[in-house]
């Protein structure tokens, strides 16, 4: 077949057709999309007919553009020429053809309905969901939904405006519209196809100009310009914006793609064979979807690694497990011995085995081998991405799956309650959850999982013998520096048998230097943009597990050189947390977190800058609707501003700064001000008898205040009660008031968590503290408030009888009260 490309490699073809078919390209369409279409009023004009359409109506001369015309025409007229010309739209080929394929989603300058029409009467691999610009930011749930965002507005939702005068255009790049911002984050490196507009469109050199040679990537399907222009022009736009030129209209290239691909597969059909096999016919299309989305299936077998990055800190693979690249840990074999038992003991009480240990003390490897070994054996053993969202149907396919089944799940607390509501909804006594989390968290754990019966197991401390298999390992893989180490094994090991077996694979690694030294030389090593870009991801990595997402990391920090930041040779190396290379994470998590408490530390400008870039560039992906679905960047923004946690702990006192940077982009968000409430109070405790404390402790309660407004959530009515129960121990202020508002506060965040089938514990400890102080202070409670702590101390008796500081104040309480 000759290629209607200008120019293209063999190797990009083959990159082109692998794309197309795995349903990775985004889609942008300019009115020649749907010239092909028509309605009541005849065949849709292009966008030049358009204009002398509108000039007719307006007496307009033609030399003017569409949008000055376009700025004189009334409401009525809107209604009358706009609206009902692109309205009850016939599709043509063009629509046939895109539906043919997969996409990862549509962006459109187009306001027709012709695409609407076409998905809604035809039977489509995907369902069509139209959005607006003026939408929040939505994501699909998966493939089989296609999202077609339209940019300058649409037909079925007249109401909210359309953008064609040049007001309107400059009024929306001036707002901070999410789906402009989207866009412009995906043009710089996704898979696009730009087709049927013109090239002197502003809005397409406005998003082309995030698009270079630097950000786009060589390792996903080439971006593509569909035009019959072919000239000077055309040749130097696709030179700066790596792109290449498919010289023909919109139809004439689909139709290529449909012979290069005549029978694109359907969405469930991307899995692997093997997993599709295992999820019965009962399933539904969109739970099986999902449930491959969010799972992996752990093989049985794998080839052994012949090069690994795993002894630099890359996680191991199932290739790694197979040559045994990894030291035998007892943990183990331990793990397995108790999967097995509780497997085949129906009445066994437990569902979940989790590992814990300090960070880097090997807790991934161990439990990967576990799950490979479980795997080896027979065992059916899926793998939880650290990106899945756990829909409610994962039960349902769990549950459809025949034989002994284990879920193996790393960074366990990132999926903590959805796994809890999945057990929930298990019926089969033969599948057993198996997790991995730092020490640190386990209070936590228990608190989500309270009504979970937990087998906690310890991640086994480094023994001499394990750091010496550890050296050998290293020196059988080329890796140890001085082979002379191996003469004098035992006195190096007893160097690193005290350091958790990560620190110790990277001391190895630099010729046994103490890791302060290590840590001088790589960050001393590294460039300034490389340093940046290394903060910007352990940043997010410490927030949420999953890392960040490529494109968004190319706006938050230096582009220069990141290509070169992905190989192990790199004093501070990049890779990928997922098999689409869409998230990115340092190579070596542990050693990360140690830069990261270096620059806590040293570089706390530089630290601030990062978290400032990285709120505000993760913001247009944030909405109501991605917290709601637990997407990536809506559960890395809920830790980033956590103030106490994370923000006041990594920037102290600059953390005020962060905030109000940021506040213009956040301010629509309710967490955002729980965040700085906290942060007004904790400026109150540092200094209550302080000249602007009553100020501090005002601006707390005003904020608190302010987020329930936003939105009325447990979180911000705990936020609230916490603080008025600071407050009404305050001279001038009402005892009775303040806690009786606080009261109501906190009872409503726990009755509202219930509803949600939640088990928060800091609403009860903020209910039942103020209720202590409160009784100290003099306070009587009311009759109905009594009543209401009677039942709370109950409950809290059954949920949280391992908690030691629920456990003394409901004493205290009991005591003060006689309930």
């Amino acid at each position: 077949m000759s290629l209607t490309f200008k120019a293209i490699t063999e190797s990009q073809h083959e990159a082109f057709i692998s794309a197309l078919a795995a349903g990775q390209y985004n889609l942008l369409l300019g009115a020649g999309a749907s010239m092909d279409a028509s309605n009541l009023l005849g065949r849709l004009p292009s966008g030049e007919a358009f204009k002398e359409e509108l000039c007719r109506v307006t007496g307009a001369s033609t030399k003017h553009s569409l949008q000055r015309v376009f700025s004189l025409l009334n409401d009525t007229q809107v209604d009358e020429h706009v609206t009902a010309r692109f309205i009850n739209c016939k599709p043509g080929r063009t629509a046939e053809l895109i539906s043919h394929f997969l996409w990862r989603r549509i962006f459109t300058w187009n306001i027709d309905d012709v695409l609407q029409h076409h998905y809604g009467a035809t039977k489509t691999k995907q369902k069509l969901r139209t959005i607006h610009y003026k939408d929040e930011f939505k994501e699909a749930s998966s493939l089989s939904e296609l999202m077609e965002i339209h940019l300058h507005g649409t037909v079925l939702f007249p109401s909210k405006g359309y953008v064609f005068s040049r007001e309107h255009y400059i009024q929306q790049a001036q707002t901070v519209n999410p789906w402009m911002s989207v866009l412009s984050t995906f043009m710089r490196s996704e898979p696009m196809i730009i087709a049927g507009t013109s090239l002197d469109e502003p809005d397409l050199d406005h998003y082309l100009s995030f698009r270079s040679d630097l950000t786009s990537r060589e390792d996903r399907g080439p971006s593509v310009l569909v035009t019959r222009e072919d000239d000077a022009i055309t040749a130097d736009l696709c030179r700066r914006h790596n792109l290449l030129h498919f010289v023909g209209w919109t139809s004439d290239f689909l139709e290529y793609c449909v012979e290069l691909l005549p029978h694109p597969p359907m969405p469930e059909e991307l899995a692997p064979a093997e997993l599709r096999d295992l999820i019965p016919t009962g399933i539904s299309r969109a739970a099986s979807i999902a449930f491959n989305s969010d799972f992996q299936l752990v093989p049985g077998s794998a080839a052994p690694a012949t090069s690994s990055r795993f002894q630099y800190g890359h996680v191991p693979t199932w290739q790694d497990f197979a040559a045994r690249l990894d030291v035998p840990r007892s943990a183990g074999p331990n793990l397995i011995v108790q999967i097995e038992k509780m497997l085949a003991d129906a009445k066994f009480p437990s569902k979940l085995v989790l590992l814990v240990g300090v960070a880097g003390s090997g807790k991934t490897t161990i439990v990967r081998r576990a799950a490979f070994e479980l795997s080896k054996r027979g065992v059916r053993t899926f793998e939880c991405s650290a990106l899945s969202r756990i829909d409610r149907s994962t039960a349902d396919v769990l549950n459809a799956i025949e034989g002994p089944t284990v879920v193996m799940v790393d960074n366990f607390a990132d999926q903590a309650a959805a796994i809890g509501e999945t057990i929930e909804r298990l019926t089969r006594p033969d599948i057993v959850f198996l997790a991995a989390e730092r020490s640190y968290r386990l209070n936590y754990l228990e608190t989500v999982l309270t009504e979970k019966n937990i087998e906690v197991v310890r991640a086994p401390s480094n023994s001499q013998g394990d750091v010496e298999r550890l050296i050998e390992r290293y020196f059988e893989s080329g890796n140890l520096g001085d082979h002379n180490i191996l003469k004098h094994k035992s006195s190096y090991s007893q160097q690193l048998s005290k350091d958790p077996i990560a620190i110790g694979c990277c001391r190895i690694l630099n010729d046994f230097k103490p890791l302060s030294r290590i840590l001088d030389d790589i960050m001393g090593d590294a460039s300034a943009p490389e340093l940046e870009r290394y903060l910007t991801v352990s940043v997010a990595q410490h927030c949420f597990m999953g890392g960040l997402r490529y494109e968004i990391l190319l706006g938050a920090a230096d582009r220069a050189g990141i290509r070169k930041q992905f190989g192990s040779d790199n004093p501070l190396p990049l890779t990928y947390a997922d098999v689409g290379k869409e998230f990115v994470i340092p190579e070596n998590s542990t050693l990360s977190e140690k830069v990261l408490e270096r620059a806590q530390n040293e570089l706390r400008s530089s630290l601030l800058r990062t978290f400032v870039s990285l709120a505000n560039e993760i913001q247009p992906f944030v909405s109501r609707a991605t917290i709601k679905r637990r997407m990536p960047e809506a559960r890395l923004a809920g830790r980033l501003f956590d103030y106490d946690d994370v923000a006041g702990k990594f920037l102290g006192d600059r953390a005020e700064e962060f905030y109000s940077a940021t506040r213009e982009q956040w301010k629509w968000n309710s967490r955002y001000w729980e965040q700085v409430a906290l942060l007004n109070l904790a400026k109150f405790h540092r200094d209550p008898t302080g000249d602007d404390a009553d100020q501090y402790l005002e601006s707390a309660v005003q904020h608190a205040r302010h987020a329930v407004a936003i939105e009325f959530h447990p979180f911000g009515l705990t936020t609230l009660g916490k603080i008025l129960m600071t407050q009404m121990l305050l001279p001038g202020h009402s005892l009775s008031t303040s806690f009786n508002e606080a009261f109501e506060r906190l009872s409503t965040a726990i009755e509202r968590e219930a509803l949600w089938s939640r088990r928060a514990i800091q609403p009860f400890l903020a209910l039942f503290r103020g209720v202590d102080r409160y009784l100290e202070s003099g306070g009587a409670l009311e009759g109905h408030q009594r009543d209401t702590l009677r039942s709370l101390l109950t409950v809290a008796d059954h949920r949280f009888a391992k908690e030691n500081e629920v456990v003394e104040v409901s004493a205290s309480i009991r005591h003060r009260t006689k309930l």
